[in-house]
This record gives C-alpha cells, sequence and structure tokens, in this order.
C-alpha cells in the first residue's frame, strides 16, 4: 500500500540530514521513539538495521492519532566559534493521521524557539542552548 504522505515526510525529513540528525517522535499516547539517521552521499539510513526505517513510518501513521509531534536534530558541518560544538538546526513537526497515512504541518521558527527555550511547568524561560539554529 502506497502511502505518499509520510514517503513525503520522510523525503523532508532526509532533506535536513547533512551528515547526523535524531529524529524524537512523541506519539499520541505520550510514547517517545527515537530514530538516528546517518547519511552517506544520497542514501540516509535509520538506526542500525535495515528495518528501522520501516519500523519508524510504521510509528509514525499508527502514533498519530488524532495527532503527535516530532522534533528533528541535524547536525551541521558549521562549527560554533565560541563553543567549537556543531551547529545543530531544530525542526518541529505536527503530526496527523489522515485514512491510513499521514499529514504534516511544520512549525515557525519563531514557535520552535518558543517551544524549546521555555519551562513546560512554569511558563518561565529556560537558558539558552549554545550552537543552535531554529528552523
Amino acid at each position: 500500500m502506497s502511502k505518499p504522505g509520510l514517503n513525503l515526510f520522510l523525503e523532508e525529513l532526509e532533506s535536513h540530514c547533512y551528515q547526523q540528525a535524531i529524529a524524537t517522535f512523541l506519539n499520541s499516547k505520550g510514547e517517545c521513539f527515537v530514530v538516528d539517521l546517518t547519511r552517506k552521499g544520497k542514501v540516509v539510513t535509520y538506526g542500525c538495521d535495515r528495518y528501522t526505517k520501516n519500523l519508524f513510518g510504521n510509528q509514525l501513521v499508527e502514533g498519530c492519532s488524532p495527532t503527535a509531534s516530532l522534533i528533528l536534530r541535524s547536525f551541521t558541518a558549521e562549527v560554533d566559534r565560541f563553543t567549537q560544538l556543531p551547529v545543530k538546526e531544530l525542526r518541529g513537526y505536527v503530526l496527523k493521521s489522515s485514512g491510513g497515512d499521514l499529514t504534516f504541518d511544520k512549525l515557525p521558527p519563531k514557535l520552535m524557539f518558543a517551544c524549546q527555550n521555555t519551562d513546560a511547568e512554569t511558563g518561565e524561560p529556560l537558558p539558552l542552548e549554545q550552537s543552535v539554529r531554529y528552523c
């Protein structure tokens, strides 16, 4: 069965995997699923075995009823001159299940910044993380 929405979303994630990335998926039950992505040339691999991409895709489609979220942390080749750490790009997505497939919306950078730098319980600002670009 073809899942064009899922395929489009995986292409979106892979387009932001420059060398390495980490996808953190939080399903509608509050369960977390984390997958490492690694690029070698034009090929992006998911996890450490050939079944991980299919397992991840199934988790995305099945865990989005009614909605779920995913944060993608992409590590760039750029090194921050102050921290000497690779610059990390953060992207956030809201995922929805739709007829056995997936739809998604990308969070705007300003909202990503607010989500990542605000204490969820108190609403107070958190210390800013260095070497991070919100995309």
